[in-house]
């Protein structure tokens, strides 16, 4: 699986932020991110509970790429576990996307900065206006950077339904943050700040 692999070029740009990840990166708060992984694709407090699997404090003695890989595989974890909470919603909602066509050249994963301002929106307001597939190919291509052909293993849903659901999230996060929007729902919950350390360093 594509999170659980850093390149030699990753591994590289990793050691180059070690110095300020901690103060930069959105998920340095591993129990935070995880909760807010689970909640957003399940849409529900309970279940988010539920699906969360937090093994990072098996790492806290151990090797740097050690702690870093566990982080990763937490969030694998606990995002297949909150896929599998929404498995049937998230097939009747694929059908939506099954006539989808954009003119978009790209679906780039969000940047960093863009995952941290998503994060800090009230999550209520982002499961109130985007369906179960749209809010999690946002957070495992989106936020995590996990590959479309990942999303499309993990949720099992025809590529273009994967892709269409990402765009419909883009085009509400972009719309959100115009000045009239922005207004509208109060801005950002200044008390939400998440996070999750290596993920973000898979990009490479």
């Amino acid at each position: 699986m594509y999170w659980l692999h850093l390149t030699a070029t990753q591994q590289k740009q990793k050691a180059r932020r070690h110095s300020t990840a901690e103060v930069e990166d959105p998920f340095a708060d591993h129990g935070k991110s995880l909760h807010w992984t689970a909640l957003m694709i399940t849409g529900s407090a309970e279940l988010a509970e539920r699906s969360i699997i937090d093994a990072t404090g098996l790492a806290k003695t151990s090797s740097r790429e050690f702690r870093d890989w566990l982080v990763l595989w937490a969030h694998l974890a606990t995002a297949r576990t909150a896929l599998n909470a929404v498995r049937s919603s998230i097939q009747e909602t694929a059908k939506r996307y099954a006539d989808w066509t954009c003119s978009h050249h790209s679906h780039e994963p969000l940047s960093m900065h863009e995952t941290r301002t998503l994060q800090e929106l009230d999550p209520n307001l982002v499961i109130r206006h985007l369906d179960v597939l749209a809010r999690a190919v946002l957070v495992l291509h989106g936020c995590h950077g996990a590959s479309f052909e990942d999303c499309v293993f993990l949720l099992n849903v025809p590529l273009q339904a994967a892709i269409g659901a990402y765009c419909t999230a883009i085009e509400w996060y972009r719309d959100c943050f115009q000045p009239a929007a922005m207004a509208e729902a109060g801005h950002v919950s200044a008390k939400l700040s998440f996070a999750v350390g290596s993920l973000m360093d898979l990009r490479g």
